[in-house]
């Protein structure tokens, strides 16, 4: 059944492990020195769903993109396995007991991959740079808390917070927190240099890119290839094929009506996870229709969200018909998890009462290099007309998909996103600050934002429950999105490949995080 539970987000995970880090501090043992590369270590084939043309600093340029970051890329902290939180260029930090100050001590002789020392004036450039709404930053709502970076020498930096944030930490594990240097800040802006396990070596656009070891890396030793080399195969199919062929050890997105045939090659291994999820969000900026709160509610009354999961992901998604927020979560609410579910004859009155019993004409921006994303919006195209909405589908490439949401170009975009971690806190991220690709542009609910704050001051996971509550219906009345599946994302990978695993929940874009320490069987 497409409805099956929904164990996509664990809210426990990630955040719990962040929760005791904060409270306890935390510590590794010291990281081995770098060490020349072993030349007869293996070269890593990936084979990547999309091309990523700029790697930009901080932004969410969708999941090709955080593969390319963790490869590249590190921040003071980062994911394990198992999606808790664990230090990176940070060996240790604590938080003080109100958690509005942070204090990381970076490892020593820490290096960026073109041997520049990295200290904490990296770490001051990069979190202020955050903060600021030109950055367009993934976590730039959080940041936005920021009151000041101390670094009272060049291993120690001291983050304070003008409020409390109990998740904090693990908005700083997210690969687009990396530490970059300082010539990524500059006109052009992009981050193909950092601290990550690999340097880039060649890029051939649209086709591939080449990496080498990076001998500066902390955790060096653990890089068990000499060389990766990731290609672009934009068609599932084909990414699939050059899997099959054994041309790559690992691939992304697996198409969803593959799943079987993957479990059924016995050199193959399938490692799916129920964690992102695909919503509606709207233009509001524009005036008219969309900037009803009564219109986007019958929008996500009147959309079949059954069928989008048997169009787009051959019943491998679950519906969700309110906030995404689990079953598993000490935040669910069962009832207001239903606040969507479809009723055709009251999102007709809704937009009579709004004024548009007979309907207007929209823009449903999708993308056709996903096909699921372009099915989605074939599936929900039915359900808009049924209540007078006559969508034109805008389906480009990503990149134009990307852009155009930026921009505000569009009346209704279908999304497909993942929480930056996995706690209620992430709605931050798709209720307000700057314009970004994943959100509802110039939405705005002052209402929203300080009740969203309220859930991370709150001392108590009851008082948290309690303010999530009000949140939930609030995002119900309001419509920042509306939600549709919770899909399954998988990666495949060759039997001969060891150590990678596809984190757990909203993380699994995180998941390469874990090729530090991954190896190939000869």
């Amino acid at each position: 059944m497409a409805s099956r539970p929904r164990r996509w987000i664990s809210t426990l995970g990630a955040f719990g492990a962040a929760l005791a880090l904060v409270l306890t501090g935390c510590s590794n043992t010291a990281a081995p020195k770098p060490t020349a590369s072993n030349s007869t270590a293996p070269e890593l084939k990936i084979g990547l769903s999309a091309d990523v043309p700029d790697l930009k600093p901080s932004r969410d340029q969708g999941a090709a993109a955080m593969m390319l970051d963790t490869m590249i890329h590190r921040g003071l902290l980062g994911y394990d396995a198992k999606g808790q939180v664990v230090p990176a260029l940070a060996e240790s930090f604590k938080a003080s007991a109100d958690n509005k100050s942070f204090t990381f001590k970076l490892r020593k002789d820490l290096k960026f991959s073109d041997g520049s020392a990295l200290t904490s004036a990296n770490v001051k450039k990069t979190l202020e740079f955050l903060a600021t709404s030109s950055s367009g930053a993934k976590i730039g709502a959080t940041m936005s808390q920021l009151a000041s970076v101390d670094t009272p020498d060049e291993q120690t930096a001291v983050v304070n917070l003008k409020n409390a944030n109990v998740a904090f930490p693990s908005y700083l594990a997210d690969t687009t927190a990396a530490i970059l240097p300082d010539k990524s800040f500059g006109a052009q802006g992009t981050s193909w240099e950092g601290a990550g396990p690999f340097k880039l070596d060649k890029t051939q656009k649209g086709v591939s890119f080449t990496f080498s070891k990076n001998p500066n890396f902390y955790d060096a030793s653990n890089v068990n290839f000499d060389k990766a080399t990731v290609t672009v195969y934009a068609d599932g199919q084909a990414r699939l094929n050059a899997l099959l062929a054994g041309d790559v050890h690992l691939i992304d997105f697996v198409p969803w009506e593959s799943f079987d045939r993957v479990k059924q090659d016995a050199n193959l291994t399938l490692d799916p996870q129920s964690g992102p999820w695909m919503y509606l969000h709207f233009n509001v900026a524009k005036g008219g229709p969309l900037a009803n709160e009564k219109v986007r509610q019958a929008i996500a009354l009147a959309v079949n969200r059954e069928n989008v999961a048997k169009a787009a992901f051959s019943g491998q998604a679950s519906v969700v018909a309110g906030a995404p927020i689990s079953e598993s979560s000490p935040f669910y609410n069962a009832q207001l998890a239903q606040g969507w579910k479809q009723d055709v004859a009251k999102a007709k009155q809704l937009m009579a009462e709004a004024g548009y019993a007979n309907g207007f004409d929209a823009v449903l921006l999708t993308s056709s290099q996903y096909a699921f994303h372009q099915d989605t919006a074939l599936s929900v195209q039915p359900d808009l007309a049924a209540i007078g909405i006559r969508t034109t589908l805008d389906s480009g490439d990503w990149a134009t998909r990307q852009q155009k949401a930026a921009e505000g170009r569009y009346d209704i975009a279908v999304a497909g996103s993942a929480g930056v971690v996995n706690d209620p806190s992430f709605l931050v991220n798709f209720v307000t600050g700057p314009a970004a690709n994943n959100r509802s542009y110039g939405f705005d609910d002052p209402k929203l934002d300080d009740l969203l704050n309220k859930g991370l001051q709150a001392a108590t996971d009851a008082d948290r429950k309690a303010v999530y509550d009000q949140v939930q219906e609030r995002i119900i009345q309001t419509v920042p999105f509306a939600s549709l599946v919770g899909r399954s994302q998988a990666f495949a990978y060759s039997k001969k490949l060891s150590g990678f695993a596809n984190i757990p929940g909203f993380l699994t874009f995180e998941s390469g995080y874990t090729l530090v320490g991954a190896r190939l069987q000869a």
